[in-house]
């Protein structure tokens, strides 16, 4: 049996929140707390998505091409990389600030005339922000908190919506990365 295991080093991260804010915003100072902010006065609250249902994917991508020399034959003589790519995909399922500006790519909403209670949805062509994923423990555990940081997303492929009696209405967002996604945490796992 391994004598090198330690649960206090591992985790199960059972809850979570996403947020946004305008491209190019900086980590919060607590990005943890109840209402990340950057900067003061008044600074930049960041927007959370709110509901998202089912915990959310990052998905690194690189292209890997192995070079092979005809007289050696036990390995690749060198390998090149191609450039990283990232992507992260959740399913939104509260119609939030943060929510229906993802989904409008830069559009807005509005009246279809004065006073009319009937408003539209227009859809812009594109738009890029920075996202931020804070990640919650067992027990809502004010230590050992995880995230993720990307000072600039776009949105990737439409996000698909479906509405069937059964599941919540919602947006599947896939978010590009176009810039490095960034762990943060409250600790630091080296010490």
């Amino acid at each position: 049996m391994s004598n090198t295991v330690n649960t206090q080093k591992t985790y199960l991260y059972q809850d979570g929140d996403a947020y946004r804010a305008p491209k190019g915003t900086a980590i919060p100072s607590n990005p943890f707390g109840a209402t990340p902010t950057t900067g003061t006065g008044p600074g930049v609250v960041w927007d959370a998505f709110g509901g998202i249902q089912a915990g959310f994917e990052t998905d690194p991508k690189r292209d890997i091409n192995k070079k092979y020399l005809f007289n050696k034959r036990d390995s690749a003589a060198k390998v090149t990389k191609g450039p990283k790519e990232n992507s992260m995909k959740f399913r939104a399922v509260q119609f939030s600030k943060a929510t229906v500006l993802t989904s409008l790519m830069g559009g807005s909403i509005t009246e279809t005339s004065t006073g009319s209670g009937v408003w539209k949805w227009v859809e812009g062509v594109d738009e890029t922000f920075a996202l931020m994923w804070v990640l919650d423990g067992e027990a809502s555990s004010l230590t050992d908190r995880m995230g993720f940081y990307c000072s600039e997303v776009t949105l990737g492929a439409l996000p698909p919506r479906k509405t069937d009696g059964e599941d919540m209405e919602g947006f599947d967002f896939t978010l590009e990365a176009l810039a490095p996604i960034i762990p943060i945490s409250n600790f630091n796992p080296l010490v």
